[in-house]
């Protein structure tokens, strides 16, 4: 089992520089919010023209968990797969390049800017702030790729407290979970991208360990038969089945039994082709057609009931960021 670990390295600037107490003190009374200056830090460059860099680095972690997993400080990707995953971070370096162009371009102008807007802090930030040299040699985006081999006996000892199947386990919880924890809801199929999402992650690193193969054939076979589904009076229940599965997919645990499985049939879901139609109390279903405003009172109002999914597993804590 041949590998290839990414080790990203990224460099930027705050645009952030930290204020003298003796400063602060003598602006007793001052709104420092209002200029700007907070915790001893005050704004000298914009958070705008920086944003660009922020959205660099977690693109990168995105590209690289997408087909790879965290691996001792960089990320291991399938030998087969680490050509397209360099084109992806070049894409990203570029990308990085031209927005460092873009800060040093306009760096005179930001500057004065911020100056217009906090006149008091003048001195102080054109004093604190970078040039462009200093633009060039701090902000910067490089990596290097080292090959492995997991059959090494060395490599076998290391991994033997964490394998590395649980780690990716791990990783496919963080992202269910995230997209639960959001709340995302829409049309149609809600929950489809995120599955096939983690489909494609353990399809790439389904080298590693068999199980994955399990979890991308158990993965593959819900969303055909959801996408089958869509604009007929079954949808409603295929929506329940995603969510129930992204619900169960918060525990390492099942993910690497679905594996093991091959099939999602252990999980109690309901089933998908059962269109989901609320249940109407039979005192409410005897009532007249109609009702005037007087005749209904708070409590006499029932909600349609509809099958719960199952509740979530607990939540695996969010990894460290590799840089």
């Amino acid at each position: 089992m041949k590998g290839i670990v990414f080790l990203p390295e990224m460099n930027t600037i705050s645009g952030t520089r930290k204020l003298d107490r003796g400063l602060i003190e003598a602006k007793d009374g001052r709104d420092l919010d209002l200029v700007m200056a907070s915790a001893g830090t005050i704004q000298v460059l914009p958070k705008e023209a920086l944003r660009p860099f922020g959205a660099g680095r977690k693109a990168v972690e995105v590209a690289l968990l997408s087909k790879g997993t965290r691996f001792f400080g960089g990320y291991l990707v399938d030998e087969a797969l680490a050509a397209d995953m360099n084109a992806s971070l070049v894409k990203i370096k570029e990308d990085f390049e031209k927005a460092k162009l873009r800060l040093s371009a306009n760096l005179s102008g930001y500057i004065d800017d911020r100056c217009k807007e906090v006149p008091e802090w003048e001195d102080l930030i054109r004093g604190s702030a970078p040039s462009v040299e200093d633009i060039n040699q701090g902000i910067n985006f490089t990596w290097i790729k080292t090959p492995i081999d997991l059959s090494d006996p060395e490599v076998e000892e290391v991994l033997q407290g964490d394998p590395l199947a649980i780690r990716i386990a791990r990783e496919m919880a963080q992202i269910a979970n995230g997209w639960l924890q959001k709340g995302r809801n829409g049309k149609g199929l809600p929950g489809i991208p995120v599955l096939s999402q983690l489909k494609s992650k353990a399809k790439a690193l389904s080298f590693i360990d068999g199980r994955l193969s399990g979890v991308v054939s158990a993965l593959d076979s819900v969303i055909q038969e959801a996408n089958a589904l869509r604009g007929t009076p079954a949808q409603a229940g295929a929506v329940l089945v995603v969510r129930g599965v992204l619900q169960a997919m918060t525990s390492p645990a099942t993910i690497l039994q679905v594996g093991d499985d091959g099939d999602i049939a252990g999980l109690g879901l309901p089933e998908m082709d059962e269109p989901v139609v609320p249940e109407v109390p039979e005192a409410v279903a005897q009532e007249p057609e109609s009702f005037s405003d007087s005749e209904l009172d708070d409590d006499a109002v029932v909600e349609p009931q509809r099958r719960p999914a199952p509740a979530p597993a607990p939540v695996v804590p969010v990894s460290q960021w590799a840089f």
